[in-house]
């Protein structure tokens, strides 16, 4: 699943049900903030953020960027690879052990 996914199927609470039901568990999770329906905050617990942030500093660094691009045209000529969010996956794993 990729961030967007994620983020799509978020759970999703009105600003004022947020205000009176604010829960740590409401905070554990991707969250949408809505106002009469429409989407204007979003919450992404600390540990998710700064995985996001770690991979925008990433992209920015242009033999990362090579080496992704190189992995990708070698998995479209047929090598086996895995998706990065399973990868992601089995790092939260090995950090929550």
């Amino acid at each position: 699943m990729s961030i967007a996914t994620d983020l799509l199927r978020a759970h999703r609470v009105g600003i004022r049900d947020l205000k009176e039901h604010l829960t740590t568990k409401l905070l554990h999770e991707p969250l949408i903030i809505t106002d009469r329906g429409t989407p204007v905050s979003v919450n992404v617990p600390y540990l998710e953020m700064m995985e996001f942030l770690d991979i925008l500093d990433e992209i920015e660094d242009i033999e990362t960027v090579m080496t992704i691009q190189e992995g990708r045209k070698t998995i479209k000529a047929g090598a086996k690879g895995i998706p990065v969010s399973r990868l992601f996956k089995k790092i939260r794993a090995r950090r929550n052990r």
